[in-house]
């Protein structure tokens, strides 16, 4: 189901109650480093009302920016407020040999937080592309999807064995996070899923 940036967040109840949606995924900006905004705090509300859901964002492409943030251009620079709620997580671009993809956007938060959450493959993904054709894109845009694709099958291993009962999405976030392999970079904890 598809559904502008504008009123994305408001379908989301509905998802959840009607269809069982526990994670979204999605990559749009709304402003460089835009801060706490009003669209994060919606976001964590959703979380805390609807214990299993879980928002996954790209972290952006503008890995080069300068967003205002204080420590010169390529830092501070996640597309969008929404990006920095606390319980949602931001996807930034790995390249092949698994090294942060300089057009990744990268953090900290506004607030001094760690963003991207997590890092996953978004060089060069063969995927689906207009006109039913396929074509290699790079991208935040291309990781994201691939890190929703790792929770929902953590949602659904955690399902076979609880007897159908969603988990809540902090268990899954931290499951996610501390089983994530550390990049190794020496100034912020970056981590990325290892799929092999």
């Amino acid at each position: 189901m598809g559904y502008s940036t504008n009123n994305y967040s408001q379908y989301v109840p509905q998802l959840y109650n009607n269809y069982d949606v526990v994670i979204t995924s999605a990559s749009y900006s709304n402003g460089c480093n835009a801060g706490y905004t009003s669209l994060a705090r919606d976001l964590d509300e959703q979380n805390n009302t609807y214990s299993s859901l879980l928002h996954v964002f790209s972290a952006g492409n503008s890995g080069s920016s300068d967003c205002g943030y204080g420590a010169g251009s390529t830092w501070g620079n996640v597309t969008g407020g929404h990006k920095q709620a606390k319980n949602v997580i931001a996807v930034g671009n790995l390249d092949y040999a698994a090294s942060l993809a300089s057009s990744s956007s990268r953090g900290p938060a506004a607030d001094g937080r760690i963003k991207p959450d997590i890092c996953g493959q978004g060089t060069d993904v063969y995927s689906t592309y207009p006109n039913y054709t396929y074509n290699s894109i790079t991208g935040t845009s291309m990781s994201c999807p691939g890190i929703s694709g790792v929770l929902a099958q953590l949602y659904q291993a955690y399902k076979e064995n609880n007897n159908n009962t969603n988990p809540s999405s902090g268990l899954m976030k931290c499951i996610l996070l501390n089983s994530a392999d550390d990049i190794g970079n020496p100034v912020l904890t970056l981590s990325m899923v290892g799929c092999s």
